[in-house]
């Protein structure tokens, strides 16, 4: 009886730990003193590219503009930007008013700049060049608070700060099994992260780059119970405490 006793307490106990194990601690043991390079967006296939052209004769840039004149000065909604900015096409080129086909993709929006202010030149004193990526977005979704897509208006944004404008994780979140999928242009790409390690803080992985998708999967002990196998063993752990009670 005594042997049995013990068992049952055994059990109990074990459920009890599996339970309270939601307490998650990320990023162990960082060194001090960790410096990670900030980088900038880079030019993708299916980009839209707000491209801001102007100089100190603003009719000669005049032409070079998707925004009518009628229209300039005006205050512009993101949404609207959007309907008169540059498509990045499955070739990577843009189609620009009076120069024609430049190759964008694979370069960062000041390289771009650079490039169309040399071809501006022919054309225009001076001319002063500013791009941006409009449909700048990331996702996330699974074991987070509030999951969704998210704008990026600064093109810059790191996983952290992903989660934490997600509302950070839930309780069934596995912080050491999270998933990026990332279109690469030509293929997409599949990860699984450890935030737990932070050798993550200086992976590739660590700011995301647009249109990065993110799953954070639950952790075993949720989909043990979500599946059925921890409902039965808090079952078995009810019953064996009421056999306790019963046989003192």
């Amino acid at each position: 009886m005594l042997q049995c006793k013990n068992n049952l307490r055994l059990l109990f106990l074990s459920v009890l730990f599996v339970s309270c194990s939601s307490n998650k601690l990320l990023f162990k043991k960082i060194p001090e003193n960790l410096k990670i390079e900030n980088p900038e967006a880079i030019i993708a296939n299916g980009d839209l590219l707000d491209i801001n052209i102007s100089s100190l004769n603003s009719e000669s840039t005049a032409i070079f503009e998707h925004t009518s004149l009628s229209k300039i000065g005006t205050v512009r909604t993101t949404e609207a930007r959007k309907w008169e900015g540059y498509l990045v096409d499955r070739t990577g080129h843009i189609e620009f008013p009076i120069i024609g086909s430049l190759k964008a993709s694979g370069l960062t929006c000041f390289k771009f700049a650079e490039l169309i202010k040399t071809k501006l030149e022919e054309y225009v004193l001076n001319p002063n060049v500013r791009i941006k990526i409009l449909n700048f977005e990331v996702s996330i979704q699974g074991e987070v608070n509030s999951p969704g897509v998210f704008n990026v208006i600064n093109q810059n944004i790191s996983l952290t700060e992903l989660i934490t404008r997600a509302g950070g994780f839930t309780n069934k979140a596995n912080p050491s099994n999270v998933l990026i999928i990332r279109n690469t242009n030509t293929e997409i790409e599949t990860r699984y992260i450890d935030l737990t390690s932070y050798e993550f803080i200086t992976s590739e992985y660590y700011f995301l780059k647009q249109n990065d998708e993110v799953y954070v999967r639950p952790d075993t002990a949720s989909l043990a119970f979500d599946f059925g196998i921890l409902r039965n063993i808090s079952s078995l752990a009810l019953l064996a405490t009421t056999i306790l009670l019963i046989v003192r």
